[in-house]
């Protein structure tokens, strides 16, 4: 009796500490909405996720990060809501392009809902957590308009990284691959898509920020092995796509010297480096006597790439074409390890259609930024996002990348910055609401 009264009084002061906690950090960044967007950076591979059930086969799971946003967010409109003529939304090359994938996701969810096919609690939580995402891109891009705020985000998000990649190195051969930190049963994939992503961004960054070069190039190097170590197929998918993209970019015969090196490199490791990185490459090739699927054309599958490819072909042949315009709503098909066939299962051709339509702007905005800016640090910046982002998206073939809250919120938050950049070079954006010079131009 007594011990459980003490456990009820050790929650009850839990519960206020949480609360009080909230209300300060709330207060701060409605002072310096900063101090919420340096939380969240940190948060995103420093969190730990709390599994609120399973409905549906798929997990409903929260993080620190995604009470900070929330947090953040109501911050953000109540600002706002005081600054009398400021704009909640600022003009974007994204806006269109959000809204409609957004106003998609929403009515095919509904849809799911009321023809039974979409439990309702879990579909308006996914959506909502895919619409989070969009919130923090335009709390960024209304927020962003100093080189101190781009240097100071890019410390932060870096700083997150090098912990990060001293917990993978610190785990070396205790663990059979590598997760972030927090990760519960892990996700090595996961953390080797954000490590794809920073690498890019770093990688940029040397071949234009010269005044940094030699730290950045360090860093680059420790956070390899972090990278190499999740073992993470569909990351060294991406890492190949980056390294086209990278070369393609720069046009430089020095860099795409340096990426065949890499690649071979890479290939030098996996012939005659550790055994478990070769038995978990080459395994992806080798069948085993259980699967029904065993081949695709002349390639030969492993297990795990042949039950991803018969989810695929389930989706196509079965479900596919009893909603083939808006889907089946979010959370309404079987889980698919693949943004594409996820999308495309979930929200049908339209729906896939307007995510494609949203990474292309992704693209063209970020290749705008590139090509119009001057300073070192926009340029490399802006550069290292189209090769992560190249990553990325041959990246989830094999994953659902871009619902991923560890790869998806840091790929938002800097999707901002990067489209941002010529405005904040020129300071066009700062103060008046108007259609930001890259809407203007053609990438």
């Amino acid at each position: 009796m007594v011990s459980s009264r003490i456990i009820s009084g050790m929650a009850d002061i839990s519960t206020a500490a949480v609360i009080v906690a909230s209300i300060v950090f709330a207060l701060a960044t409605f002072v310096d909405i900063n101090v919420g967007l340096i939380a969240i950076l940190l948060s995103m591979l420093l969190s730990p996720e709390l599994e609120l059930g399973q409905a549906g086969g798929r997990a409903v799971v929260i993080r620190a990060e995604d009470l900070l946003l929330i947090i953040v967010s109501f911050t953000w409109l109540a600002k706002m809501a005081v600054r009398k003529g400021t704009p909640f939304v600022r003009h974007s090359p994204l806006n269109v392009p959000i809204a409609l994938y957004t106003a998609i996701l929403c009515f095919s969810t509904a849809k799911g809902i009321m023809m039974g096919d979409v439990y309702a609690l879990k579909g308006m939580f996914y959506v909502f957590k895919l619409i989070e995402y969009f919130i923090l891109y335009f709390i960024v891009i209304n927020h962003v308009t100093r080189e101190r705020q781009v240097k100071l985000f890019l410390i932060v998000l870096f700083f997150t990284s090098i912990v990060v990649a001293i917990y993978g190195i610190t785990h070396l051969g205790s663990v059979e691959r590598i997760s972030a930190p927090f990760e519960g049963e892990g996700e090595p994939n996961t953390l080797g898509g954000y490590m794809l992503f920073i690498i890019s961004l770093v990688a940029g960054l040397i071949y234009h920020y010269r005044s940094k070069r030699l730290l950045l190039v360090l860093m680059f190097i420790f956070l390899i092995p972090t990278f190499v170590f999740t073992l993470s197929r569909a990351s060294y998918l991406g890492m190949f796509a980056a390294l086209f993209a990278f070369a393609g970019l720069s046009r430089d015969k020095r860099i795409i010297n340096a990426s065949l090196v890499l690649l071979l490199l890479f290939m030098g490791a996996v012939v005659f480096g550790p055994p478990v990185l070769k038995d978990r490459v080459i395994g992806a090739f080798k069948p085993e006597e259980s699967q029904s699927l065993k081949k695709v054309g002349a390639i030969s599958l492993g297990p795990s790439p042949a039950a991803r490819i018969e989810s695929w072909q389930n989706l196509i042949q079965k479900r596919f074409p009893k909603r083939p315009l808006l889907g089946w709503g979010v959370t309404g098909t079987e889980f698919l390890d693949s943004q594409y066939f996820l999308v495309l299962g979930e929200t049908g051709i339209v729906g896939l259609g307007a995510f494609l339509w949203l990474m292309w702007s992704v693209w063209k905005g970020a290749l705008y930024s590139y090509r119009h800016v001057e300073k070192p640090l926009y340029k490399g910046l802006s550069m290292g996002f189209m090769v992560g982002f190249s990553g990325l998206l041959l990246h989830a073939v094999g994953s659902n990348t871009f619902i991923i809250i560890r790869i998806a919120e840091p790929f938002w938050f800097f999707a901002a910055i990067v489209l941002k950049l010529v405005d904040i070079e020129h300071g066009t954006a700062v103060l008046k609401d108007k259609v930001p010079s890259y809407m203007k131009g053609r990438a």
